[in-house]
C-alpha cells in the first residue's frame, strides 16, 4: 500500500481511496489514523479548477452567506467589542464582508483566488492588526493547512471558520459524501473534529465549537451562558422556520445543485 506523510501531523498515512475529479482526472485519497483527516495527493489540478473562483455548483452561496452572517454577528455581539477589526480571509466576491459591514462590525477582505465584487475598498493592506480572522467554506481548499493555520494566528488572537467534519473514516469512493465536491476539484482537504483539536492543541490555541462554527483562541473565553444563550436563539428560529414559514415554496438549492452537476458532467462529455 502506497505511503504518505499527513500534511497536518506528519505522521506516516495510506491510501484511503481512489476517485474522479473534474469530470478527468484519477487522484488519490490518503488517511490519517493519527489526526483523522482525509486528503487528496498533491493537487496538481488546481489552477484549472480555480478557472472561476466560485464553483457553478455552488447554489448555496447566498444562502449560506445570510445564515453565517446572521450566527458571526451574534457570536461577536456577544463576545467581543464594537470597535474589533476583523479580516474575511477567503472572501469570494465580498459577500460576508459587505454584510457585517452594514451590521456595523469592522470587516475587510481578502482572497488570492477571486475578485472582490461587493466590498471594494475593504480590502486588507496587509499589515493592519487584526482582532479575529473569519474563514468560511475557506479550510478545505488548503494545500498546507497547518502553515495556512500558523500564519493566520500570527496576525490575530482569534480564528473563527467553517468546514464540514468527517462523518465516517471508512469511505470506498468520492461520491459517498457530497462535500467531496469531487466535480469542482477544489476541495482538498477534509478534516474531524480530532483533527481540528490536534491543530489547536498543536498552535498553543483552545478549540470552542460555537453554534456550529470553528473557532481557535489564544486568550478569548467563551462563557457559556452566552453559549447557551445562542444554542436557545437558534433552535427557536429552527422551530419558527419549521412551522410557521410557508412551505408551498420549497428552496431550490439542492434541486440547482444537482442540475449545474449534471450540466457539468454533460458537457465535459461532449467536449
Amino acid at each position: 500500500m502506497e505511503k504518505n506523510i499527513c500534511i497536518i501531523c506528519h505522521n506516516p498515512t495510506a491510501v484511503l481511496m481512489k476517485g474522479e475529479i473534474l469530470g478527468k482526472y484519477n487522484i488519490q485519497y490518503y488517511y490519517c489514523e493519527k489526526c483523522k483527516c482525509i486528503y487528496t495527493e498533491q493537487p496538481y489540478w488546481i489552477s484549472e479548477a480555480y478557472d472561476t473562483s466560485i464553483a457553478v455548483t455552488d447554489t448555496g452561496i447566498m444562502f449560506r452567506n445570510m445564515e453565517i452572517c446572521r450566527d458571526v454577528f451574534a457570536i461577536i455581539k456577544r463576545y467581543f467589542n464594537p470597535q474589533i477589526k476583523a479580516l474575511d480571509y477567503g472572501g469570494g466576491y465580498g459577500i460576508l464582508t459587505r454584510m457585517l459591514r452594514d451590521k456595523g462590525v469592522d470587516v475587510y477582505w481578502f482572497d488570492k483566488y477571486s475578485q472582490n465584487l461587493l466590498a471594494k475598498g475593504f480590502e486588507y493592506d496587509g499589515t493592519s492588526k487584526i482582532d479575529i480572522v473569519l474563514a468560511f467554506e475557506v479550510v478545505e481548499h488548503l494545500e498546507d493547512p497547518m502553515e495556512t493555520i500558523r500564519k493566520i494566528m500570527s496576525k490575530c488572537d482569534c480564528f473563527m471558520f467553517s468546514v464540514a467534519t468527517l462523518p465516517k473514516f471508512n469511505f470506498k469512493t468520492n461520491k459517498e459524501w457530497w462535500y467531496f465536491a469531487a466535480e469542482t476539484g477544489q476541495h482538498i482537504f477534509f478534516p474531524s473534529k480530532k483533527t481540528l483539536q490536534w491543530i489547536a492543541k498543536e498552535i498553543d490555541c483552545t478549540y470552542h465549537k460555537i453554534l456550529g462554527l470553528h473557532v481557535f483562541s489564544k486568550k478569548k473565553k467563551f462563557s457559556p451562558i452566552y453559549r447557551l444563550d445562542l444554542l436557545l436563539c437558534h433552535y427557536i428560529r429552527l422551530v419558527r422556520r419549521k412551522f410557521f414559514n410557508s412551505r408551498r415554496f420549497i428552496s431550490k438549492i439542492w434541486e440547482d445543485n444537482a442540475t449545474m452537476k449534471n450540466k457539468l458532467m454533460n458537457n465535459k462529455q461532449t467536449a
